[in-house]
């Protein structure tokens, strides 16, 4: 009984924990996250501010700035925990948070990223995974994205 007892404690300071960082993995010591856009396009994601909204439910306001083949655009948007997505997980090592993210600007290579954000709990350090579809705001162009650290 004591070892169950234990094993709660254990798992509750974990989760604590990896709630108070994950501002600061989406942050990456201010390094860009790289991936792909099309399958083609390299994209870069910085992200400049996170901060929280609802320690609770996990909600976190972020802004940032992406770069596709030198066409930048800054952004804000949000990071939401969705418990469901998270319970339903193949992966039990695996958060599941949803992902809106504004780009500023009206030119037709400016829109809106829509997907999710993947952590997966390891023990030096968590992967982050983003992952979705960008669509302009124009309604013009819908491409599918992923970068990661």
């Amino acid at each position: 009984m004591k070892k169950f007892v234990f094993f709660l404690i254990f798992a509750f300071a974990a989760s604590l924990f990896n709630a108070q960082t994950i501002d600061r993995e989406i942050i990456n010591n201010n390094e860009v996250f790289t991936g792909k856009i099309e399958n083609s396009a390299t994209i870069n994601v910085s992200f400049k501010s996170v901060t929280v909204e609802n320690k609770a439910l996990e909600i976190y306001k972020v802004s940032g700035c992406s770069d596709v083949e030198g066409s930048k655009a800054d952004f804000e948007g949000t990071i939401t925990l969705n418990p469901e997505k998270t319970k339903k997980a193949a992966d039990k090592l695996v958060k599941i948070y949803d992902l809106k993210l504004f780009e500023k600007g009206t030119d037709k290579h400016n829109g809106i990223l829509t997907g999710e954000l993947k952590v997966k709990n390891l023990s030096e350090k968590n992967q982050l995974r983003f992952e979705g579809s960008w669509e302009n705001y124009g309604n013009t162009l819908k491409f599918p994205f992923y970068f990661n650290n």
